[in-house]
């Protein structure tokens, strides 16, 4: 991990409403694709690489399944890390948590 806890909380919050503002302006001009797309997710890309995370071929990283499995930790029924031995998941709701389970499990 290259990035900083405030960085990462920071760049991944940031991405968020980059994602939110994206969708806000392709339903209100009625497009599927705009040109801004291509720059947030060039900026996906290098906060992934800033990471270093492991990258499943299959499921991507827990960078891609906090963003776009849970809805950056909103899913509650998606947000869940169980770990064997563990009494109780992991509940991954804020990229804080994010960040504390990569940095411990790393």
């Amino acid at each position: 991990m290259k990035l900083t806890k405030a960085q990462f909380c920071k760049y991944v919050n940031t991405y968020e409403e980059m994602l939110k503002e994206s969708y806000k302006a392709t339903s209100s001009l009625g497009i599927v694709q705009w040109v801004p797309d291509k720059w947030i997710n060039n900026y996906y890309n290098m906060l992934s690489d800033m990471c270093e995370l492991y990258e499943d071929k299959t499921v991507g990283t827990i960078l891609d399944w906090f963003c776009f499995e849970t809805d950056f930790g909103a899913n509650e029924e998606m947000n869940k890390i169980y770990e064997e031995g563990r009494a109780w998941p992991w509940r991954i709701e804020s990229p804080e948590i994010l960040y504390d389970y990569i940095m411990k499990e790393g």
